[in-house]
């Protein structure tokens, strides 16, 4: 066989041998990204504190901005706005996570229940409408929508925890600066 056309399979079988590796390269680099692509069914991160812990700390507290500068007999004021923006977006995004449950007795119980999710569902909206209200200035709105959120909140009491306060956790008034604001 003539050495130029010996050296021409040669390299003709080197360059196929290179794509099969590289194609196998390939594929397990694919399966790898594959595997490292977020799953749509991923367990969700368990909640390590109640949902009345957080119904205190964190619900009833920021509802209280809305309820409170809504229902002033004085204008709020810019500053005020601000922070009735900051608490709303932070009960609408509360809504959504006392709905993944949480480390209190009856938690599991109630995430479960379909009413359970209209009323999370309702007061993300109520604070949304909240944000709303912030950003155009709005008082009367601003009412509108704390009268929305005290239904909301009375009729889940009423349906899930007619008792309170439980696991030992109650409504302190005087954490905050808002509430000298109508001593």
């Amino acid at each position: 066989m003539h050495p130029l056309k010996k050296n021409f399979i040669q390299l003709i079988i080197g360059l196929f041998a290179i794509l099969f590796g590289l194609i196998a390269l390939s594929m397990i680099l694919a399966k790898k990204v594959q595997a490292a692509e977020p799953v749509a069914d991923a367990t969700v991160l368990p909640n390590p504190v109640s949902i009345n812990a957080l119904m205190v700390t964190l619900i009833d507290h920021s509802a209280h901005y809305i309820w409170d500068y809504g229902s002033m007999e004085r204008e709020v004021t810019p500053e005020e706005w601000r922070t009735v923006e900051y608490y709303a977006i932070q009960l609408a995004g509360a809504g959504s996570l006392i709905t993944i449950g949480g480390s209190g007795p009856l938690d599991a119980t109630w995430v479960k229940s379909p009413e359970w999710l209209s009323y999370s569902k309702t007061m993300s909206d109520a604070a949304m409408l909240a944000l709303d209200a912030s950003k155009a200035q709005d008082k009367a709105k601003l009412l509108e929508v704390g009268d929305k959120l005290i239904a909301s909140c009375e009729g889940c009491h009423e349906a899930f925890k007619p008792e309170v306060p439980t696991e030992g956790f109650s409504h302190q008034p005087d954490y905050d600066y808002l509430y000298h604001l109508f001593r």
